[in-house]
């Protein structure tokens, strides 16, 4: 510096600092002028968890506001809501939602009919849709998964010892042996041996239809008492 001459390095560090000083003070006019748009409504949820405070407030999916506070009100999550120009109307709803399975949590909200009056601004928004609890919904699936692995069990059980051997061995007997009666009567029929009014009149015929029914019938009561792992079981026997 000489004769009290500026350098050419300080005025563009002075021109430096005061572009930062401006940028930071029209940011922050900015967001106050952000801040101060819109109108702030509440609802009461039974669990807010994971919602932080800043979140979105979205209508069909289009973001209208932010969540501005979450507090506590008479066991309840309270929370404050500022939504821009949408009106919202006394009918509306709001949910607290996951964008994803994992994702961000968010307020959805529901305008309500066009035709039912006003919400005025400030005002709580009765209509909460409870949102499913994500620990609840894992320990459901759990439970379910233990009472299959349970019935999967029970089931082998049941199979696995000798009576239940027997019993299916007994049914797929059954169901061979009628399904070879009806084969021969279906055979005679084909054959034309004999119709409806033949199966009446032919003695032989007529009895080995009865005798295949009662077979049938007594497969039937064995089908009763087994299993649907050892029913398909023993029908895919009379195939293989």
């Amino acid at each position: 510096m000489k004769g009290g001459m500026v350098s050419t390095e300080a005025k563009v560090g002075i021109l430096v600092l005061v572009g930062i000083i401006l940028l930071f003070y029209m940011s922050f006019r900015v967001s106050r002028l952000e801040r101060m748009k819109g109108v702030i409504y509440t609802a009461l949820f039974p669990s807010v968890s994971g919602l932080v405070v800043n979140a979105n407030v979205e209508i069909a999916g289009v973001p209208v506001g932010k969540v501005e506070q979450i507090g506590l009100e008479k066991g309840m999550a309270k929370v404050w809501m500022k939504i821009g120009e949408t009106q919202l109307h006394v009918d509306a709803e709001t949910a607290v939602k996951t964008h994803g399975v994992l994702g961000d949590k968010y307020i959805e909200v529901k305008p309500g009919s066009p035709d039912a009056p006003l919400l005025p601004p400030g005002s709580n928004i009765s209509k909460v849709q409870s949102a499913p609890d994500m620990d609840q919904l894992l320990a459901s699936l759990d439970a379910a998964a233990r009472g299959m692995a349970d019935l999967g069990t029970s089931l082998q059980q049941a199979i696995g010892g000798e009576k239940g051997k027997n019993a299916i061995k007994e049914l797929v007997v059954n169901l061979r042996d009628a399904s070879a009666g009806l084969k021969a009567i279906t055979t005679k029929v084909s054959k034309g041996e004999g119709t409806l009014g033949k199966l009446v009149s032919d003695e032989q015929l007529y009895h080995e239809a009865e005798k295949t029914l009662k077979k049938m019938q007594k497969a039937a009561e064995g089908v009763q008492e087994q299993t649907p792992i050892t029913i398909l079981g023993a029908i895919a026997g009379l195939f293989f």
